[in-house]
């Protein structure tokens, strides 16, 4: 009998995460910033905190005190948070956090286990002891499955001689990652040169030494970024598709919505125009060179459901 479920684990297809040398985490605080400098970063094994994605981490960042601004006149604001960045150590593996798996059930057009945090993609990481971080990963879920709470489990610690630096929150990092999110999207050549001259003047070292890997610190953390939004992008495309043909999605267990495309039209016409800008953007070369791939079988896939779906609606 043919399986209807499918299983898909946030680090199928990611063939360049085991090379990523620098990540980013958005504090809470600059306090905590400056804490995580002077001390290092502590972590639970498994638990999402990191990121490749420099916007994502700066809007985690900013966050609670935007939470506050929704409150309105009269409250009081914190301050906003920084994003820290730092290397990933020879002792420690990067890879996905715990519950960033998703299944498809065909039969029951249903998607559950972690849609939105799976559709989150690179946003959703984390440090693992061992280099086999799938199957720490899995070690770590079973644990929380049979009880034990992350809360519960021992903090590690990322030596502050891990810690390169740090963004202040302020309008011109604000106006930087706007110009960076604009570009990415765009799909188009990136101004590499001029945007990593603009944050090399915004990134404060930890320490004088550390300067030295600030520029390849902060061309790993565009590309890395990059990399990010298009996984992301593709696993919502899927989404957003499946919820056209009437899947529903359940984070655990509680159903979330995702808004579906207009019509399968809509569904085909991005599709086609994804595959058209994938072929003949210059962007998709050297590091990025590995997307075309990715891509490539991701809207393949995208194109098999439609299909199917296609198929199972016709009249006997």
């Amino acid at each position: 009998m043919v399986s209807t479920r499918l299983e898909l684990i946030s680090s199928y297809g990611d063939q360049s995460l085991s090379r990523v040398r620098f990540v980013v985490h958005g504090s809470s605080s600059a306090t905590e910033a400056v804490s995580i400098r002077d001390e290092g970063l502590r972590f639970v094994e498994g638990r999402p905190s990191l990121s490749t994605n420099i916007i994502h981490a700066h809007d985690w960042a900013v966050k609670p005190q935007k939470q506050m601004q929704s409150l309105g006149a009269g409250t009081v604001m914190g301050e906003p948070g920084d994003v820290v960045v730092c290397m990933v150590p020879p002792e420690l593996h990067l890879g996905y956090g715990i519950f960033t798996t998703a299944y498809v059930d065909r039969a029951l057009k249903r998607v559950s286990g972690a849609p939105l945090r799976y559709a989150a993609g690179r946003k959703q990481l984390a440090f693992y002891k061992s280099a086999d971080t799938e199957a720490a990963r899995a070690h770590v879920e079973a644990e929380v499955a049979n009880g034990y709470q992350l809360d519960q489990m021992p903090q590690q610690l990322l030596e502050s001689k891990y810690v390169i630096g740090r963004f202040n929150s302020s309008p011109v990092f604000d106006s930087v990652l706007s110009q960076l999110d604009v570009a990415v999207r765009s799909m188009q050549p990136l101004e590499y040169a001029r945007l990593e001259s603009s944050l090399k003047e915004l990134l404060w070292p930890a320490v004088p030494a550390n300067t030295a890997y600030v520029p390849t610190a902060i061309h790993d953390i565009i590309i890395g970024t990059l990399e990010s939004v298009m996984i992301s992008r593709l696993r919502m495309m899927r989404w957003q598709g499946l919820a056209r043909l009437g899947f529903s999605f359940y984070e655990g267990k509680q159903a979330v919505r995702i808004e579906p495309v207009k019509d399968m039209a809509e569904q085909r016409h991005r599709m086609d125009e994804l595959g058209r800008t994938l072929a003949s953007s210059a962007l998709f070369t050297g590091d990025l060179e590995w997307l075309k791939g990715y891509v490539a079988h991701q809207l393949e896939l995208m194109r098999m459901e439609l299909e199917g779906a296609e198929l199972e609606s016709m009249p006997d």
